[in-house]
């Protein structure tokens, strides 16, 4: 069936994709067919990787997981899982689940660096091996836990008014009217991505909340005010004007995650060398909408969150005001350096 190719999607190794369908290589370098879906496609790999394989290893653990629970899980999260499961394969994928220790996990976390990346690859892996002990494919006490890695900081970054307006005005057109939507709207990446005209209701922009398939739906209404009914009308009037979705491509087709990360970034950089002093993620102005909320109520309300706990940790970037306390009558002249 030809040679392999590299595939520019983030696959399993051995999987490959090509003429819009997915193939098993086994070692012989021989293709079988998986089928067209991604879905259906993962878990024959999975069967046909177990068949290949000589021994249970980490490779062979990931692709199950990818099969089994990664497929629910949200698209963003798809994507983060699997970069993080690059490096983790080179240096863990022969591996026996069983025979990974807490060193191994230390050294690797130590040879990359120590950098807030690695943190997440380690989370990765001590999430599969909690996967690999509910399989029964580890016995052992999961290596990752109690390695007491140095903790992270949580991002910080404010947007202030003149950097977003800078970058506005550099932006894409769609893109433009996207970060309009994450700063007046609150509303993340992904949801501004699939909103469709369906959305807009009498009482605002309507949507559903959820971080994986399987969970049960919340409802969310972003009330319209004069700002974010200017956004829509200006919006609904780009071409092409007969779409489905609200932000989209020339054919009028949704951004892919991929693609909308690959504008943002050529954004960014465009900004940078304009004058821009320090790039921001897309993220980052939802964190700027809860901001700049009157309250802390009214910023999870907007975000969507349950516990405003989360909101004040996460999302509220700007230093808390306060009043200092008045023990003087403005008529005393304590202090004044009268006597």
């Amino acid at each position: 069936m030809g040679r392999k190719r590299k595939s520019n999607k983030h696959l399993p190794a051995r999987m490959y994709e090509r003429r819009k369908a997915f193939y098993f290589v086994d070692k012989d370098g021989q293709w079988l067919p998986l089928g067209k879906e991604y879905p259906k496609a993962l878990k024959a790999y999975a069967v046909l990787l177990e068949s290949d394989a000589p021994t249970n290893t980490i490779e062979l653990l990931m692709a199950k997981y990818e099969a089994e629970e990664l497929i629910s899980k949200a698209a963003k999260t798809q994507q983060g899982r699997r970069q993080e499961f690059k490096p983790l394969r080179k240096v863990f994928g022969k591996m026996d689940p069983e025979t990974i220790e807490p060193h191994h996990v230390w050294n690797y976390w130590t040879k990359r660096g120590r950098i807030e990346q690695a943190r997440h690859e380690v989370r990765a892996l001590s999430m599969l091996l909690t996967y690999a002990r509910r399989i029964g494919a580890r016995k052992s006490p999961n290596p990752c836990f109690d390695l007491q890695l140095p903790g992270g900081e949580s991002r910080d970054r404010y947007v202030t008014d003149d950097e977003f307006l800078f970058v506005r005005e550099r932006a894409q057109v769609m893109i433009g009217y996207a970060m309009d939507l994450a700063l007046v709207g609150g509303m993340d990446e992904g949801t501004i991505r699939l909103l469709e005209r369906r959305n807009l209701t009498d009482e605002g922009i309507q949507f559903e909340r959820s971080k994986t398939r399987n969970q049960k739906k919340e409802i969310q209404i972003i009330e319209w005010n004069d700002e974010l009914r200017a956004i829509v009308q200006a919006l609904l009037r780009e071409r092409p004007q007969v779409r489905r979705f609200l932000i989209c491509n020339r054919k009028g087709q949704p951004y892919t995650l991929n693609g909308f990360q690959s504008q943002w970034q050529r954004l960014m950089r465009r900004a940078q060398k304009d004058g821009l002093k320090e790039r921001f993620h897309f993220h980052d102005l939802r964190a700027k909408s809860a901001s700049d909320a009157d309250s802390d109520q009214e910023a999870a309300d907007r975000l969507g969150h349950g516990d405003v706990r989360l909101t004040r940790r996460v999302y509220r970037r700007l230093p808390r005001r306060a009043s200092a306390l008045k023990i003087l009558d403005k008529n005393d002249d304590i202090g004044r350096g009268t006597k």
